[in-house]
């Protein structure tokens, strides 16, 4: 199957280092621009697998876009539907590690040239049961972006498409944060695989909630749901089964693609078990398939947090058997 990753394409200023002395004046750490973005980095995933993915994005007709796209292809990444636009300028992510690899982020994406992802540009694109698409929350984050969202995936429904959700919450993605717990949760009951960290889920429903929200999901439709919760063990539930796979100690240098690394791991093993969304059903009903593909997917993570950086860090097949 082929995999549609729809959403922000950006740069990633990592920082590096410690901050230059220069007697008392104060300074900042260096930044380094990295090819990122949490769809462009899945669909750099499933590629760098062996698996065939199209990024549908807008960039800027500036610097940064023109070095994205040129990113996305060298990653073999389908930049068919990576339109660029004089209307907004590309999005620019800082991203600040502490000594742990953990991140804190900056995002300057005010007029963000993927904010102008129209209806008309994507009425282009073919929808079929031989496709998945997968998409963030980011994707419905604002009003300008939501008629866009909103009709990939009716369209997406309407020709038998599954489809994938990682929530993915940047509060700072979005016009109102407030309208995010409502806007994910309509969403979530249009697709078949949501990906969603223990943290989002308390930080949008109440831990005291979380496991009641996931159920009403898998009570909508959603087949499965993968709950990542940094370096413990992860969840997999169906309405028929539910399982746990501890994650591996790693030498943590960045977890910036970390959880795009397991989503897009889980996506291109699904890929390559399925031929179409009809097959899927029947797919998901099974322990041993859901189990086999988020064990793949967890040792996808675990080779991300030992590289820095986004699509540098995305694994190959050799990556993996290692």
């Amino acid at each position: 199957m082929k995999i549609l990753c729809l959403g922000e394409v950006l740069i990633d200023m990592l920082s590096q280092g410690a901050a230059p002395k220069d007697g008392n004046i104060p300074a900042m750490k260096p930044f380094q621009p990295y090819a990122g973005g949490a769809p462009a980095n899945v669909a750099v995933a499933v590629a760098q697998l062996g698996g065939e993915s199209a990024m549908v994005s807008k960039v800027g007709d500036d610097t940064f876009g023109a070095f994205l796209k040129e990113m996305l292809e060298h990653y073999k990444v389908n930049t068919d539907f990576v339109w660029t636009t004089q209307e907004g300028n590309t999005a620019l992510a800082f991203v600040n590690l502490d000594a742990d690899g953990e991140r804190s982020f900056d995002f300057y994406v005010d007029n963000a040239a993927h904010k102008h992802i129209s209806e008309q540009d994507l009425s282009t694109i073919d929808c079929d049961k031989n496709t998945m698409l997968h998409f963030c929350s980011g994707s419905i984050s604002g009003p300008e972006l939501i008629p866009g969202s909103e009709f990939i995936l009716n369209k997406a429904k309407e020709n038998g498409m599954m489809v994938c959700l990682d929530i993915n919450y940047r509060p700072a993605f979005w016009d109102d944060t407030a309208n995010a717990p409502s806007r994910i949760d309509e969403a979530a009951k249009k697709v078949s695989v949501l990906k969603a960290s223990r943290e989002e889920l308390a930080e949008l429903y109440g831990e005291e909630n979380a496991d009641t929200k996931v159920q009403q999901w898998l009570d909508s439709g959603v087949k499965v749901v993968l709950v990542t919760d940094g370096g413990e063990p992860i969840h997999y539930i169906t309405k028929s089964f539910s399982g746990t796979l501890a994650s591996p100690k790693m030498d943590v240098k960045d977890t910036t693609a970390a959880g795009d690394s397991f989503i897009g791991g889980f996506l291109y093993f699904l890929s390559t078990k399925v031929k179409s969304a009809d097959d899927f059903d029947a797919w998901a009903e099974n322990f041993e398939n859901v189990s086999e593909a988020t064990e793949f997917a967890i040792r996808c993570g675990a080779y991300t947090v030992t590289q820095y950086g986004a699509f540098s860090a995305l694994p190959t097949q050799a990556n993996i058997a290692k």
